[in-house]
């Protein structure tokens, strides 16, 4: 009996394993997010839920946004080369 040799495995099946695997992480982490609006409405109902979840957005896409591109400034400063690029 002949066992299967491991690259043809992969060949023929590695990259469906992969896409199989990659899809569920991606579910799972969009699953997550969806149980956990729809328990916070349940908890303070549709109104008030909707009320925290667009706090929380906008929370997220100015005070996280602005603190990100203080950190990169900050950064830019000690690992930034202004002569990249330039002839010497």
């Amino acid at each position: 009996m002949r066992g299967v040799d491991f690259a043809l495995f992969m060949e023929r099946y590695g990259y469906k394993i992969l896409l199989a695997i990659g899809a569920l992480v991606v579910l799972a982490i969009f699953g997550t997010f969806v149980a956990g609006i729809l328990a916070m409405m349940k908890i303070y109902g549709v109104i008030i839920g909707a009320i925290i979840l667009v706090g929380a957005a906008f929370y997220a896409f100015t005070v996280t946004r602005r603190s990100s591109q203080a950190y990169a400034d900050a950064m830019s400063k000690y690992f930034y080369d202004p002569k990249q690029g330039r002839r010497p």
